[in-house]
């Protein structure tokens, strides 16, 4: 076909630089981009890529009745690294190709991990509220090697963290289904099994995938064994986390924070809210400039790529399936 259609379905895109746009317009198809200008609801997507041949896609749902919306669909680029929003076995069925942007995320994610790290280990989320109600309390914290710190998943975004928090003197503690030894030994990773991990650590930072074994599986006994006044930081996936196991742990103080990026529904609205000791942030791990724009051309490039018959520079694989 001499013209087809490819509908952008996340928002922003072309923000943080033009490339991405270019890069689709330039093919001489016909380009859609995001008619609401926010993140798409559920019963919105069906409605937005009717007839499209090619998605670039952000985390909205891609269900059976969005696919029969579009029956001419060829591939789905999705511009970031999450691929719980896709049914695999409906696209096989349907020979549509899957894409993502495995690295371009990672250094904005493990990032903001690492500035939740410090937010809660110096209280600054509680000392800008202080400040603002008229007081000055000068929160006693701590300092970074004073505390063990576990990476839940040592992986791209994993690994970034471990190499960001090696220069403040962190004692650090890795555990992974499939540790990498000697990224381990280089960078001075204690491997531990996940309970040992939250036995041992009183900060633990989580950057496993969500698939069907990692769903839940940060529940009540993993935190119930934390050293008491322990903080935990989730910038990967809501429903790793059992929320009610989280709220619990806070309501009886076996945690003294958290801070929380993914939600299992999003926009969040839920008890977590009302603990002044738990820093929420809005899915924003990969929402810094460097990567947006990364994870916008990698998608933009993949998708033109297929549709023009050639292979893919990340096509998703058996192994990265949820």
């Amino acid at each position: 076909m001499s013209r087809y259609i490819i509908q952008v379905t996340t928002h922003p895109f072309g923000a943080c630089g033009e490339r991405p746009r270019q890069v689709l317009e330039a093919t001489g198809w016909q380009i859609r981009y995001n008619p609401y200008g926010r993140r798409l609801k559920p019963d919105e997507v069906a409605g937005v890529v009717e007839h499209a041949h090619g998605l670039v896609a952000g985390t909205e749902p891609y269900t059976r009745e969005v696919l029969d919306a579009a029956p001419e669909l060829k591939v789905i680029s999705r511009v970031g690294v999450g691929l719980d929003n896709l049914d695999f076995d409906l696209l096989r069925e349907r020979g549509i190709v899957a894409t993502f942007t495995p690295e371009a995320p990672a250094d904005g994610v493990a990032e903001l991990a690492v500035c939740q790290i410090l937010n809660l280990l110096r209280k600054v989320h509680d000392s800008d509220k202080s400040v603002r109600e008229g007081l000055w309390n000068r929160y006693l914290g701590w300092l970074v090697r004073e505390v063990k710190i576990g990476v839940l998943g040592v992986g791209r975004i994993g690994r970034r963290v471990v190499r960001l928090l090696q220069p403040f003197g962190a004692r650090l503690y890795g555990c992974d289904l499939k540790p990498d030894l000697e990224f381990g030994r280089q960078h001075g990773l204690e491997w531990l099994a996940i309970r040992e991990l939250f036995r041992t650590c009183n900060l633990v930072t989580i950057h496993v995938p969500l698939n069907e074994m990692n769903t839940g599986l940060v529940g009540a006994a993993e935190l119930a064994s934390m050293p008491a006044g322990g903080f935990l930081v989730n910038t990967a996936r809501g429903r790793i986390v059992d929320e009610a196991a989280l709220v619990q742990a806070l309501e009886g103080g076996r945690l003294a924070g958290a801070a929380v990026d993914v939600f299992e529904r999003e926009p969040y609205e839920g008890p977590l809210t009302q603990f002044e000791n738990v820093v929420l942030t809005a899915h924003m791990g990969a929402s810094a400039r460097g990567s947006r724009y990364l994870m916008e051309l990698g998608a933009a490039e993949d998708c033109v790529r297929v549709l023009s018959g050639k292979p893919p520079v990340n096509p998703v694989t058996d192994e990265d399936i949820p």
